[in-house]
C-alpha cells in the first residue's frame, strides 16, 4: 500500500462483512451490526437491490473466509479469557469492529488496535462521523510494521508487560515482506508466557497446486490495487518459523473441523477447502 493512503483492502473487508449481515442465512457466522453502520446507506440499498451480484462462487468463498477468520479469532479469544487472559492486541486492525460491538465477556480486556499511520486515522475519523463511540478499554497504536519495531511500539501502550496477551493478526501477514513477518513473530514471542497468536496466512503457491484456489485471483487483484501479497508459506515452513521464534505450540484450523463447527446445515457459504488460519502459543 502507499504510505500516504489508507488501505482500500481494509475498508473493502468491512463491506464484505456488511454483505454477510444483509444477504446470508441466519444465524450468521459472524454477527457484526457495526459493519452496517460504517458503510453508506446508498451502498446498503444497492446490495439489497442486487444481492445476486454477491452470490458468485468467488464472492461467496471470499466472504466465507473473511467472516470465518474473525469468528475463529473471537471464539479463541473467548477461550483464552476463561483461562485469565486480560489483554488483546489486534495487529493490522483495519476497520475491524470487534472493539465496538464487544460482548460482556470482553469488557474486562485492555484492547490495543495497531495499524498503519495512514489507515488508522481514517478509521478513527469514520467512527466519529458515524457516531460510534470508542470504548474506554480501547487504545490505538499507529505503527508501520515494515519500518518500526513492534516491541518498542507496544511498550508505548498501557499494556501490562508482565501479563500475557492475545494477539490477532488477520489478513495481514500476506502483505508484509517475509523478514518483517519473522521480526513480528520474534517480537510477539518476547511477550510473557501463555501469550497467544491467532493468524491467517497465504499458502505457498506450490502447495496449492491441484486445488480450486481463488486466492491466486485475489492476490492478482490486490496487486493491481497497490497492495500485493509478499509473503506465502507452506504449513511446515510456517510452523518452523513460529517455533524458531519462540512459540512452543503451533496448530492450524483444519477445514473439516471448520466445516463441522461453523457450516453445519449451511448452503449459502462454502466451508474452507484449505488451511489458511491457525494459532500459536508461547
Amino acid at each position: 500500500m502507499r504510505e500516504d493512503q489508507s488501505s482500500g483492502t481494509a475498508l473493502g473487508v468491512t463491506v464484505i462483512r456488511a454483505v454477510h449481515q444483509l444477504i446470508d442465512n441466519i444465524p450468521h457466522i459472524l454477527e457484526d451490526p457495526i459493519s452496517l453502520q460504517l458503510i453508506d446507506s446508498a451502498l446498503i440499498e444497492r446490495i439489497l437491490q442486487n444481492p445476486e451480484r454477491y452470490r458468485s462462487q468467488s464472492m461467496r468463498a471470499l466472504r466465507s473466509h473473511v467472516v470465518l477468520r474473525s469468528r475463529y479469532a473471537e471464539d479463541s479469544l473467548f477461550e483464552a479469557i476463561q483461562s485469565g487472559m486480560r489483554q488483546f492486541v489486534s495487529l493490522g486492525a483495519g476497520y475491524d469492529t470487534f472493539a465496538y460491538r464487544q460482548p460482556v465477556w470482553a469488557q474486562t480486556l485492555k484492547m490495543v488496535e495497531v495499524d498503519h499511520p495512514a489507515t488508522q486515522p481514517s478509521k478513527i475519523d469514520l467512527l466519529k462521523q458515524k457516531g460510534i463511540k470508542v470504548p474506554e478499554n480501547v487504545e490505538f497504536l499507529s505503527l508501520d510494521f515494515e519500518k518500526e519495531n513492534l516491541e518498542l511500539g507496544l511498550a508505548r501502550t498501557a499494556l501490562d508487560p508482565t501479563r500475557p496477551v492475545f494477539v490477532a493478526c488477520l489478513g495481514v501477514l500476506a502483505y508484509l515482506h517475509v523478514e518483517t513477518v519473522r521480526k513480528m513473530f520474534r517480537c510477539i514471542a518476547k511477550l510473557p508466557k501463555l501469550t497467544r497468536l491467532a493468524f491467517t496466512f497465504a499458502m505457498n503457491t506450490m502447495e496449492n497446486q491441484g486445488q480450486d484456489d481463488q486466492s491466486q485471483t485475489l492476490s492478482g487483484r490486490m496487486a493491481t490495487r497497490g497492495e500485493p501479497w509478499l509473503a506465502r508459506f507452506d504449513l511446515e515452513d510456517l510452523k518452523y518459523e513460529l517455533n524458531r521464534s519462540g512459540f512452543s505450540n503451533v496448530w492450524f484450523l483444519d477445514p473439516s473441523e471448520a466445516a463441522t463447527k461453523y457450516y453445519g446445515g449451511r448452503d449459502d457459504l462454502p466451508a474452507p477447502r484449505k488451511v489458511t488460519m491457525g494459532q500459536a502459543i508461547i
